[in-house]
């Protein structure tokens, strides 16, 4: 069994054929004493890494075995970890299919493991919460996220739930609870619930500042972690303008985690059925850690963590040969024209993990710029991040997205400003993780192998400067 233990985590590599649900996912992040423990679902069980950077991972451990198909947890589900008086909790889901139907049980619970050192974990057979009927409905239950909430003084816990006699496939909803001791629970209100979602997974909540942000993730239309915006823990809870995502439509189960100082999102980035890019995507895939930004307005904008950034030390060349339309080097600095279409300009080869920055311009009218990744000279395989100046989004385009394949564009929207972009680009095997700005984009590219990378532009006049192409 070989995984990734090089910033894409991911305890075993995908292969064609792999079994639903055999990739990691749902990461629930934690922080303590310098250390971030990620425990994750894998196997029906849950496991922890530890990392101190987000970049190298130790070796993976068992926490919580799953149990007989008899058992309420024979598949485990998310969750969330935090301290108290010395005791570290784990409150989590406990799946039992079987049990659908059954009158006298449950699909799902909510459970609960204690440790005290993080690693060796006992479950409390004495926690066993059933869906409160009282208040919601009887199937969507799981996903207990537990913290202290300081403008309440009490311990808050977030569940996944269904609004009773709701919208069908619409009824998602926000349950709290909260505890003085963390050992009796009270029903306290329903944070949210839209009628817009089939369910609101993998909670989170937290405040940046004075404003506080509540997390989720749905598969309504495809995998997406969302968040709304509040001044007060109780709401109203907002939609932000523009964009209410942290990435593209491959981003799911973030979850945020702080070291005290900066926060970030873990969550993970989605595979494609047997390892093809005309693959429907399906649950699980490999780490992928995003920094939080906090806007002037209050919106949330992502960047790529420092530590990540700073582990690509060492330059690559940078080797300028235009393949169509006009292109110079002027100092340091690139300068392509193409007014009448398509151009672009090779700069060097792509290793199969680096980063490649720059700081892109455009001269104003022109409609397309953006970066050539993993491409060969004769364009015969390429990807594309495009920055569509007007239409004021990026997206990933491929080059096989042809004859008949209807399958979506990996797109964010993004407002550009002062005819100018950062670009950040970090490339590991067929995943491609771009920052434009403060917006980041995440797709893969199975079927393209690693090839050389290049600046583009489309009816217009484009400008690079601070071109890097670094390995680690």
């Amino acid at each position: 069994m070989k995984g990734n233990y090089n910033i894409f985590y991911t305890p075993e590599e995908q292969y064609p054929g792999m079994p639903h649900g055999e990739m990691c996912g749902d990461f629930m992040p934690f922080f303590w004493k310098g250390t971030f423990y990620l425990f994750y679902l894998y196997k029906y069980c849950v496991y922890m890494v530890e990392t101190k950077d987000f970049v190298s991972f130790e070796a993976p451990s068992l926490v919580l075995q799953n149990g007989s198909p008899e058992d309420q947890d024979w598949h485990i589900g998310t969750g969330s970890v935090f301290e108290h008086d010395g005791i570290f909790y784990f409150h989590y889901t406990g799946f039992c299919e079987g049990n659908a139907g059954d009158e006298e049980r449950n699909e799902q619970v909510i459970m609960r493991a204690v440790s005290r050192d993080l690693k060796i974990w006992e479950k409390d057979k004495s926690f066993f919460f059933r869906p409160d009927t009282r208040f919601y409905g009887n199937l969507h239950w799981r996903d207990p996220h537990v913290f202290w909430n300081e403008e309440l003084q009490k311990f808050c816990m977030l569940i996944t739930a269904e609004e009773r006699d709701g919208i069908l496939l619409h009824s998602g909803c926000t349950a709290v609870y909260v505890s003085e001791d963390v050992r009796s629970w009270e029903h306290y209100k329903t944070l949210y619930a839209p009628r817009t979602f089939i369910t609101h997974e993998c909670h989170d909540c937290f405040q940046i500042g004075d404003k506080w942000y509540l997390t989720f993730s749905n598969y309504s239309r495809w995998w997406e972690t969302r968040y709304r915006i509040a001044d007060q823990f109780d709401g109203p809870w907002r939609v932000p303008a523009v964009d209410d995502m942290f990435d593209g439509r491959e981003f799911y189960a973030a979850k945020s985690v702080t070291d005290g100082k900066k926060r970030y999102m873990v969550g993970w980035e989605s595979i494609r059925e047997n390892c093809s890019d005309r693959g429907r995507h399906v649950w699980g895939g490999n780490l992928l850690v995003h920094e939080l930004v906090q806007r002037e307005d209050g919106r949330l904008g992502v960047k790529l963590p420092d530590t990540i950034e700073q582990s690509f030390e060492k330059m690559l060349p940078i080797e300028v040969t235009p393949r169509r339309g006009a292109f110079l080097k002027d100092e340091d600095r690139l300068i392509g024209e193409v007014p009448d279409g398509f151009g672009w300009c090779e700069l060097g080869k792509l290793k199969d993990t680096c980063m490649f920055h720059t700081i892109i311009s455009w001269e104003e009218g022109t409609d397309t710029a953006g970066l050539m990744i993993h491409t060969d000279p004769d364009m015969k395989k390429w990807c594309q991040l495009r920055l569509e100046i007007g239409r004021g989004r990026i997206l990933m385009d491929r080059y096989n997205r042809v004859d008949g394949d209807q399958l979506y564009q990996d797109e964010r929207p993004i407002t550009f400003k002062n005819n100018s972009a950062e670009i950040r680009l970090v490339v590991s095997g067929n995943i491609m993780l771009a920052y434009v700005e403060d917006v980041a984009l995440v797709s893969r590219c199975y079927e393209i192998g690693t090839g050389d990378i290049g600046i583009f532009v489309e009816y217009g006049k484009v400008c690079c400067s601070q071109i890097h192409l670094l390995e680690q």
